[in-house]
């Protein structure tokens, strides 16, 4: 099977091109060699590679500065997955994208279900929604993975934004009125991929749709940052500042251009029931990421 990746630099795309690459034929594309705001360049890649399968976990994710571009926002995270919606269809394939807890408003007081009605508040938000529908509407062999809170040991995430916070700062403060699930980037491809080998299944029974993809339990940020402050002691990592060291504070005393949702948790029982999957905890799955960094050390070494 031949598999059209987007996205492979990113968290979601790097951890998926690793898991799928020993499996399957994987034309890994990244922004350089498939720019999402070029309808005509994009047509014609997959022409040239004739994917029996896409998959997209690329996007535009910076939420702030999203305000700020709304333009740009809409064609990478609107237009272009439109266009796949469309393209995939008219070539009979599936499509499997990425979707995020920023589509509801967060003011649910449990974990939100698949089918719960959306209210993005943020230009981000709203883009993923539209983005989303598209898909549903094109082409109706789709796979939409709604997750929320990833974080890996590879770029800018909440994981490495505070392990270098921690190196340099005695203190600091995270918001703690904020709820989600932390979800590894390694779990959601892990999942993926079990649900790639089953594709031809999938597509014999129906099971086409949108599912939650989250690791269980739920935290805060600052449970959060806790965490991770803990278990980089634990692994004795170089680091200035203990948990009780970190400090709480509210969402209205944090500064940011756009709207965070106060309950981003996602309920998973759909993907669980439907694909046999089991879900880690956070706690362990953070863990077990972490480890990782000694692991790395360990090889260069």
């Amino acid at each position: 099977m031949k598999i059209l990746l987007t996205g492979a630099n990113g968290q979601v795309g790097h951890s998926l091109n690793q898991k799928l690459s020993p499996l399957f034929k994987v034309f890994a594309l990244t922004h350089e060699n498939f720019d999402l705001t070029n309808v005509i360049e994009m047509e014609k890649i997959i022409d040239d590679i004739k994917p029996n399968l896409i998959i997209n976990p690329a996007a535009y994710t910076f939420v702030d500065q999203a305000e700020k571009d709304p333009e740009l926002v809409f064609k990478i995270n609107f237009k272009a997955p439109e266009f796949l919606a469309l393209k995939s269809k008219n070539l009979n394939i599936p499509l499997i994208h990425f979707s995020t807890d920023y589509i509801f408003d967060g003011l649910k007081n449990k974990a939100y279900c698949e089918d719960d009605q959306a209210n993005p508040k943020s230009i981000y938000g709203k883009s993923k929604h539209d983005g989303d529908v598209s898909i549903v509407k094109n082409n109706p062999n789709h796979i939409i993975i709604r997750t929320s809170w990833v974080y890996s040991l590879k770029g800018k995430n909440f994981l490495t934004t505070i392990l270098n916070m921690a190196k340099v700062q005695n203190s600091f403060s995270i918001v703690s009125d904020q709820i989600g699930a932390p979800t590894s980037a390694t779990h959601i491809a892990n999942i993926v991929c079990e649900i790639v080998k089953k594709i031809d299944e999938i597509k014999k029974n129906n099971l086409y749709g949108v599912y939650n993809l989250t690791n269980s339990g739920k935290a805060s940020w600052y449970d959060f940052a806790k965490a991770i402050v803990n278990n980089a002691n634990e692994l004795q990592l170089k680091i200035k500042c203990m948990p009780k060291d970190i400090n709480p504070i509210k969402t209205d005393d944090f500064s940011a251009l756009a709207f965070r949702p106060k309950n981003s948790l996602l309920n998973n029982q759909k993907i669980m029931r439907i694909f046999g999957i089991k879900s880690p905890s956070w706690q362990n799955e953070l863990k077990s990421v972490m480890n990782g960094i000694v692991l790395d050390r360990k090889n260069d070494n």
